[in-house]
Order: C-alpha cells, then sequence, then structure tokens
C-alpha cells in the first residue's frame, strides 16, 4: 500500500509525539493491532495508533485534523458497522484501567477496558457493574448505546447508572460531561457514538451482588427443516405476560443446527428453543417462578442455579469467540402469537438465531436525567443475527448485507414495532 502524502507526514509526526506503538500496513503487529470480535468487516487504514493514555489520544486527534486525516476509534469490535478504508485507526484497548470507589459504589472505567475488566476490579469488593452476557464486549461502546445488562429488568440501563464522561474533542481538547451539559451527556447516554467525540473515561455507579441465580431450559422443539412444536415459545409469552416480578430477567433464544458431525447429538440437526434466566433472589424464589416453563415439556438441559456474578456466561451460554455475523433488531410492544409460531418452523435466505429479551421493570422508569435511550416504551426486544461469509463482506459488505441480512425473520413482528435499538444492529453495511 502506497500512502498519500497526508498520510505519510502524519505517521511520521504521531511517531514522534505518541507513546503507543504507530504502525503502516508494512511493519510487524500491524494485523495484530486490527484484531476484532466481528470477522465480517476489516480495518483498512494508513496508519494504526495503539493509545496508551488519554495524551495519546488528544496527541492523535489533533494532529489528525492538521492534516486532514479521518481518524476511526476501535476497541474490542464487537458492534463494528463499518470498516476504516484509509486514515487513522486509534485503537483503545491499552486504555483498560478499572478503578473502584467501593464506598460511593462506583468505578472510574477507561474508554477501552471491557465489562470483564470491570468484573474483576469490582468483586472484591461485592459489587457488580451493568454488564451484559459477554464479558468481552467494551464496557464504555455497550453503555453509549444505552446498555441491556443480565440483570435489566432489576437494574435498568446501563447508562442510567453513568456519573459523568471524559471526551476528547476532534481538535484534541479534553473535557469532562455530566448532568450540568444536558444536551451532550444525554446524547452520550443511548444514541451510540457521538461524532467528533472520542469518549476515554467513564464513571458509573456499581450495584450490590446479593443473591442472584442463573442458567437456562433447553427445549427440543423438532427437526430442522420442519415444522416445530411452538408450545414452549407461546408458554414464554404467556410466562412474561403473567406479572413476573423486576427482580427476573430473560430472554428466549430459538435457534437452528444443522446435522454436523463436530455438533452435540442432541443438537445435531434439531430446532432449539433455549429461555435464559437471571434472577435476583433466592433458589427457592427461581424454582416457583420457572415452574410453569418447567412443565411445559422435559427440558434437555436445565442448568438454572444460585451462581456468583463472575459465572454470567452461563446465563446465555453463548460462544464468546470471534465470528462473522449481521445483526438487526426490532423493539415491540408485544408478541403476536402468529408471529411466534414463525419461529418454529424458522426457515429463510439465511441461517438465523433470534433472540427475545424480556424488557419493561426497571427499564421502563424514566431517567433521573434525561438521555437518548430507546426502548423504555418496548416490552419485548427481537435480535436477529445471522453469519456472513466473510470473504464476501470484508471486500463488498453491501453486497454482503443484501445476501444474508435477517431481517426477514423480524418482518412478522413488524406490527407491533416500536423502535430499534443502536446497540443490536451491527456488521457489515458500507465501507466508510
Amino acid at each position: 500500500m502506497t500512502l498519500s502524502n497526508e498520510a505519510s507526514s502524519l505517521a511520521k509526526a504521531l511517531a514522534d509525539a505518541v507513546t503507543g506503538p504507530v504502525l503502516q500496513p508494512e511493519d510487524s503487529g500491524f494485523t495484530e493491532e486490527l484484531a476484532s470480535f466481528q470477522l465480517a468487516l476489516r480495518h483498512q487504514p494508513d496508519v494504526v495508533v495503539g493509545a496508551r493514555d488519554a495524551s495519546d489520544v488528544r496527541t492523535v486527534l489533533r494532529l489528525a485534523g492538521e492534516h486532514g486525516v479521518p481518524v476511526t476509534v476501535h476497541n474490542t469490535g464487537h458492534g463494528m458497522r463499518h470498516a476504516a478504508d484509509g486514515g487513522v485507526l486509534l485503537a483503545l484497548r491499552r486504555l483498560n484501567g478499572v478503578h473502584v470507589d467501593p464506598a460511593a459504589r462506583t468505578a472510574r472505567v477507561q474508554g477501552g477496558a471491557t465489562w470483564r475488566d470491570v468484573m474483576e476490579a469490582a468483586a472484591p469488593h461485592g459489587l457488580i457493574p451493568p454488564s451484559g452476557s459477554m464479558g468481552s464486549v467494551g464496557a464504555v461502546g455497550y453503555t453509549l448505546s444505552g446498555g441491556i445488562s443480565l440483570l435489566a429488568r432489576s437494574d435498568g440501563w446501563a447508562s442510567d447508572l453513568v456519573r459523568s464522561f471524559t471526551v476528547v474533542t476532534e481538535v484534541g481538547v479534553e473535557r469532562e460531561v455530566g448532568p450540568d451539559d444536558a444536551g451532550l451527556f444525554a446524547g452520550l447516554r443511548g444514541s451510540g457514538p457521538v461524532d467528533g467525540l472520542v469518549v476515554t473515561g467513564m464513571t458509573i455507579g456499581l450495584l450490590p451482588e446479593g443473591a442472584l441465580q442463573g442458567g437456562g431450559l433447553t427445549f427440543d422443539i423438532g427437526t430442522t427443516g420442519t415444522d416445530g412444536d411452538p408450545a414452549v415459545l407461546h408458554a414464554f409469552r404467556e410466562w412474561t405476560t403473567a406479572g413476573l416480578p423486576d427482580e427476573l430477567t430473560s430472554t428466549l433464544r430459538v435457534m437452528s443446527f444443522p446435522d454436523l458431525d463436530y455438533l452435540p447429538p442432541k443438537l445435531r440437526g434439531r430446532r432449539i428453543a433455549r429461555i435464559a434466566v437471571a434472577l435476583r433472589g433466592t433458589k427457592e424464589e427461581a424454582d416457583g417462578l420457572v415452574a410453569p416453563l418447567r412443565g411445559i415439556a422435559r427440558p434437555i438441559e436445565d442448568s438454572l442455579a444460585p451462581m456468583r456474578f463472575a459465572d454470567y456466561a452461563r446465563v446465555h451460554a453463548e460462544p464468546d469467540n470471534p465470528g462473522p455475523y449481521i445483526g438487526e433488531n426490532l423493539l415491540v410492544d408485544s408478541l403476536d402469537p402468529t408471529a411466534l409460531e414463525s419461529l418454529a418452523r424458522l426457515t429463510g435466505p439465511t441461517m438465523v438465531i433470534m433472540n427475545i429479551r424480556h424488557l419493561g421493570g426497571a427499564l421502563a422508569r424514566p431517567p433521573a436525567v434525561p438521555d437518548t435511550v430507546v426502548g423504555r416504551d418496548a416490552r419485548y426486544l427481537l435480535a436477529a443475527v445471522a453469519p456472513v461469509d466473510p470473504c464476501v463482506s470484508v471486500s463488498h459488505p453491501a453486497a454482503a448485507w443484501e445476501q444474508s441480512n435477517p431481517g426477514w425473520a423480524l418482518e412478522p413482528f413488524a406490527a407491533a414495532a416500536v423502535g430499534a435499538s443502536p446497540g443490536f444492529t451491527v456488521g457489515p453495511r458500507t465501507r466508510s
């Protein structure tokens, strides 16, 4: 790759001014610095800077602005929608420090920290963060889109717990943003990243761990390629509309597995429904609450049991390894029974995994400080995820979106839609 005069000049200026690595395509470590959870897209910048501290971030933005070169910010890449095409990639993963104030029950979280980093810092104090189902997700990026946590109906949106953000402007000026800066503070809490700003840290509230129950009930609902039995799906709808306590948060996942040798025998060629459950409460309370589900059919797996928050991964049982995927979503105010039955025969142009998150509870409460969260008026979040061929998506993201977009699986629910969540729309769209 031949760099433009502007990019070449900027690379030299950055190498002289920052403490982190400054890498060009021919340099050792360049590809590793681009590592991402999302494999359907691949950044192709002219220069990568691995920021070591906030001073590096300020310097990168100031010098890039002076040279007229665009900057793309990258951390874990879970929610990546667009790949950088030229310019500077600013990698934040080294800014992963977390400082917990146990008396104030807050954590000061740097912009590159993951939720696993925050969990490990909070655990010795008997505190937990409002993190989701995967510890490898970047804490700040997740929170900018609202953040639906593992205990969301009990604990609310992650963004509700933010006390302040530290941001760097596109000219390299650092400032603290809190409730006194109402418009910008609202924009940073719910609608995703704000153009022209890089968030280098946030102070966020932590919560007491307490007694927790977590796990999942997995049901075989039929053979892949045939119409499955929708009884479990209808039971989930009836269960979540029967006045469950706010302390209980649940998600229904429906997926079809191919008949392949590497899969466990109980999943090969089967259509599966799994109900993930997380409860602030006792085992006796959990058993009583899920009794209606256990009575519908015999689960092929039942992992609901007392847990520490550190065991969070067993609730959703998601593979925490990188992959190429596209995700679309709908926020709805009800689950149409006929639309639910479509999931029992989920067959379309692409393989789809459908997740239905039960919202409400604390997620429906008005914020103490105005924000831009989308979904307080929704009862459910439907997120459809489909694998994509990375050979197509890396070179032609728009074509990959056309081929693998899982939005067709959401269409039966569209009549009840009240919006979409920015945090669950992921994967290739266009190159920018």
